[in-house]
């Protein structure tokens, strides 16, 4: 099963002292096909480095570039112009520029579940896996 992996997620299995880390470290099961895009890595370099973990910024964003289990897509113009559309959608309710980014290539390749504890998955009928 593929499995989108949100920002929420990776700094949940980060972060020890995250509110969610127990629940993020138990969700990963065998068999999954982990699925994020360049946006949400860049969101999570950029939440780390700005709560003063650059290093740990650094050390995940190399590790994510490197990891054979995690297929990282770049959004195209087609899902940057969905994403948009979904930004005018979906903003009222909380969700962000890259959530939308999200949205569209959960959408784009048929992805259903997400590693999140973000609730606008939910709310864009995606189902989150915790």
């Amino acid at each position: 099963m593929t499995v989108f992996v949100d920002t929420s997620y990776f700094i949940a299995r980060l972060m020890a002292r995250d509110q969610w880390h127990q629940r993020a470290r138990a969700a990963m099961r065998p068999g999954y096909r982990l699925l994020t895009s360049a946006p949400v890595i860049g969101e999570t370099v950029s939440l780390l480095q700005i709560r003063n973990f650059t290093s740990l910024a650094i050390q995940f964003l190399a590790s994510s570039r490197m990891d054979e289990d995690l297929q990282i897509i770049y959004p195209d113009p087609a899902i940057q112009t969905e994403a948009w559309d979904l930004f005018i959608q979906y903003a009222s309710i909380g969700a962000n520029a890259v959530d939308c980014v999200s949205f569209a290539i959960m959408r784009s390749y048929s992805i259903k579940k997400a590693f999140a504890f973000d609730q606008h998955f939910r709310a864009a009928g995606f189902d989150i896996l915790s």
